[in-house]
């Protein structure tokens, strides 16, 4: 296979929009629209599109929210108001600043290139910019299956509220302390940060 680049573009570029609604419409989650756009992503918090593309294509995409201004209580993104917090993490929450804190936004992979290197990439370099951005915590809500097959990987995600069922499957919302996984990488001399912050869409990614 040619070589995948991924590239920033913030606040979005118009062929990783255009494959959202593509992937989000094969999938089932919204009915196909004039607009040819996700109509539940206008007025997006401010963010970061991380692109793929193979031979000039764009293959997949992913959505950093970066915007420091929470608009559902200590969130960026409404998706989160469907869960409870814990306790522990809304405590957590409100004493971060919230520039500190990214949210893990639309993820999409075209279907020829899920499962593979293209993914890696992306969380890749979502990490790397977390780090370049001194974010202490990245949040994001994940499909209950991959959320266990990712703590069996060591990586230190933590529930930070009830498990219920959310876009077709039980999910959890989850946090991750970038902090520590850039120690935990620091101290692998420098392994690869593949697959570090989850959402809800990798399971269209994945």
């Amino acid at each position: 296979m040619d070589e995948i680049l991924v590239d920033l573009h913030p606040m979005g570029e118009w062929s990783a929009f255009e494959l959202e609604y593509d992937v989000y419409r094969q999938e089932g989650y919204i009915p196909e629209n004039p607009f040819r756009r996700v109509l539940e992503n206008d007025n997006y918090p401010e963010f970061v599109h991380f692109v793929a593309r193979h031979q000039e294509e764009t293959i997949g995409s992913l959505r950093l929210v970066t915007d420091p201004e929470p608009r559902h209580g200590v969130f960026k993104l409404g998706s989160f108001a469907h869960f409870s917090l814990f306790d522990w993490a809304a405590d957590l929450l409100r004493k971060v600043e919230a520039k500190h804190v990214f949210e893990v936004g639309t993820m999409v992979i075209q279907p020829g290139f899920r499962g593979g290197k293209t993914y890696s990439l992306l969380f890749q370099k979502a990490f790397e910019y977390a780090v370049l951005q001194r974010v202490q915590y990245s949040i994001a809500t994940i499909d209950e299956e991959f959320y266990h097959r990712l703590r069996q990987r060591g990586l230190p995600f933590r529930a930070i509220g009830e498990t219920r069922f959310y876009m077709g499957s039980n999910t959890v919302p989850a946090i991750l302390d970038v902090k520590e996984l850039e120690r935990m990488f620091l101290g692998a001399n420098h392994a690869k940060p593949a697959k570090t912050c989850v959402s809800k869409q990798s399971a269209i990614a994945s």
